[in-house]
């Protein structure tokens, strides 16, 4: 796969998969002509599309470069049936499969002087889950706007709109400048190309789900998260670099961040001082390299998990040192490095590390590499302090 993160937005999209395609060359070039402080889309006329956008005196929208309707900020656009527009109307297009009609879409505020401050996709139908029909999203703004659950709405899993379709996500200057991000894409997208996500603002990040499948490398600048880091990159299967620059993630839930990870050698910079869960942090990373994880800072710490399994044994995840501080009052087990490469020496460092508890906590060893060497005495180190040891 190819992935064009460069600083300045290139000449041509270019998107490859192991499903072998580009960027069809039917498709018109919504970058083209454009104008600052406009979001521009590439939808597939089979499907819906809703949206909403917040700029103070309203926006406007454009469809194939004609006036459609004005909005108040926030009010909702919305398009359920593209059957009004004629044959000779919008672009002739032969991706994906069975597609053969797109248009662009130019949304924009009312007043030159006023700015989009924040845009997301939402739900045409009056109730279930809705597939919509974004191919390409491209923002040409030069100021601040809240894209939380831009393209995906409700809980990942409960998905109540997404663009399967979508594959690319652009920006002027390959750069997002955003103060909410928050389930940016959902559903089956097989999002290529994203651009640069710069934030000085407390925010969500939430870049999980299917469409990390298919991205291997992202770069974030500027983001601060002293919260939510949960599922972050949750099935991230192909992701392969994480590059955080000048950015602030100390959070507190990291629960399922780093969930199948497959191709992930190393991760990106954490700070685990404020650590409360990290509830399956870190599972099946059968590429990780050695990788010794200390959460020792996180003294408020309840729940940690870090796991292979049989099939995806994480070989390099060779230690875990926590707090003799923490609290470990999650659910059991309250530890769980199980099917690591931790050995013999790791696993009694982790045992030595281990706070004095009364409520039953347990510590998951199960397959680790050195647990079949671990003698009565190694183990009496854990369960003197109260901890019970699943092996």
């Amino acid at each position: 796969m190819q992935y064009n993160l460069q600083t300045t937005l290139p000449t041509n999209l270019e998107i490859t998969s192991n499903k072998n395609y580009k960027k069809p060359a039917s498709w018109p070039d919504i970058r083209k002509n454009t104008e600052n402080g406009h979001i521009y889309l590439l939808v597939d006329d089979r499907y819906p599309i809703g949206l909403t956008a917040t700029a103070t005196g309203g926006y406007s929208v454009k469809i194939d470069n004609t006036a459609y309707a004005d909005y108040n900020s926030g009010a909702q656009f919305s398009m359920a049936d593209w059957s009004a527009y004629s044959d000779t109307e919008g672009y002739t297009i032969d991706y994906p499969a069975g597609a053969s009609k797109a248009h662009i879409i130019d949304i924009y505020p009312q007043s030159e002087s006023e700015n989009i401050t924040a845009f997301r996709c939402s739900r045409v139908a009056a109730s279930g889950n809705e597939s919509q029909g974004i191919l390409w999203a491209h923002f040409n703004l030069t100021n601040k706007a809240n894209i939380t659950q831009c393209f995906c709405g409700g809980t990942y899993s409960n998905v109540q709109y997404n663009n399967n379709a979508m594959l690319a996500i652009t920006a002027k200057n390959n750069t997002i400048n955003m103060t909410g991000f928050d389930q940016l894409v959902g559903g089956n997208a097989v999002v290529e190309y994203m651009p640069v996500f710069i934030s000085d603002e407390t925010a969500r990040l939430f870049i999980a789900g299917t469409t990390g499948k298919v991205l291997e490398k992202i770069t974030i600048k500027n983001f601060v998260c002293t919260n939510r880091f949960d599922y972050a990159f949750g099935n991230a299967q192909s992701l392969k670099q994480i590059n955080f620059v000048n950015c602030q993630i100390a959070p507190q839930n990291l629960s399922n961040a780093f969930t199948n990870v497959y191709s992930l050698p190393k991760l990106p910079q954490i700070d685990f001082t404020n650590a409360t869960n990290m509830t399956s942090f870190l599972t099946n990373a059968e590429s990780l390299q050695d990788t010794v994880l200390d959460v020792s800072a996180a003294t408020g710490l309840t729940r940690i998990g870090c796991y292979g399994s049989a099939e995806h044994f994480m070989a390099g995840f060779k230690g875990l040192r926590v707090s003799n501080q923490a609290p470990f009052t999650g659910t059991s087990s309250q530890i769980n490095v199980s099917y690591t490469g931790m050995d013999r020496t790791a696993l009694v460092q982790l045992f030595n590390d281990l706070p004095t508890v009364s409520d039953g906590q347990v510590i998951n060893i199960t397959g680790c590499t050195g647990s079949p060497d671990l003698t009565d005495d190694d183990k009496a180190i854990a369960t003197e302090k109260g901890w019970s040891i699943t092996d």
